[in-house]
């Protein structure tokens, strides 16, 4: 166990606290282990792992994946995320075209591939996943492997939604502003909604599909 994998106190509340010391840590340590050859992948709900990796080196590379069908807010937010830290993030784009009549969750294998050719010639990458959010993603490491044998970095993976929300008040964190108008899980705006009945119900409504393939 690397010596910043602490177990989650029990206290509520963020501040400089072991929750965000050890989410620190935990990027600081990829980015001085695989130096050049790491990202952040963000999905801007929000910018917390930005915020997190800008505080440790503005040089980190932040990717965000264009399906070519984000909403508006979430390519919006992309915008305010260059300007808060004066950075350009890495768009990477679909082969595909968007198309008129796509049904909710055809653009995951899109998605997938696309995190392929983000991480092609990068040795780890850091993201936003937390246990809390589903059952697949309860046993979520703070540092582990993905599926390709890369590094996957999960610093806020043990931080509650009250965790998060109190990050962002402290830091005046970006979010995305469709957040304030009850979404809570924001993806492509052809497999999203408002939630319906529980945390990122909103996702893949009608159907059993939980995931877009990033994560599995």
């Amino acid at each position: 166990m690397l010596p910043f994998m602490q177990t989650r106190p029990t206290q509520s509340g963020i501040a400089e606290d072991v929750l965000a010391a050890t989410a620190l840590a935990a990027i600081d340590w990829a980015w001085s282990t695989f130096p050049e050859q790491v990202c952040v992948l963000s999905s801007m709900q929000d910018a917390v792992v930005i915020d997190l990796a800008m505080r440790i080196d503005r040089r980190i590379p932040v990717v965000f994946l264009d399906t070519g069908y984000h909403f508006d807010e979430t390519l919006e937010t992309v915008r305010r995320v260059e300007d808060r830290y004066g950075i350009t993030v890495e768009r990477v784009t679909s082969a595909a075209d968007p198309v008129d009549d796509i049904e909710p969750g055809e653009c995951c294998s899109n998605k997938t591939a696309m995190l392929e050719q983000a991480l092609e010639g990068r040795s780890a990458w850091i993201t936003g996943l937390q246990r809390i959010e589903t059952s697949q993603r309860a046993t979520a490491e703070l540092i582990g492997e993905d599926r390709r044998g890369a590094i996957k970095v999960c610093p806020i993976a043990q931080w509650s939604d009250e965790d998060r929300h109190g990050y962002i008040e402290q830091r005046n964190v970006i979010t995305n502003p469709l957040l304030r108008e009850g979404f809570d899980s924001i993806g492509c705006r052809t497999c999203t909604t408002l939630p319906l009945d529980g945390a990122r119900s909103g996702r893949w409504a009608g159907t059993t599909k939980t995931e877009c393939g990033l994560h599995l």
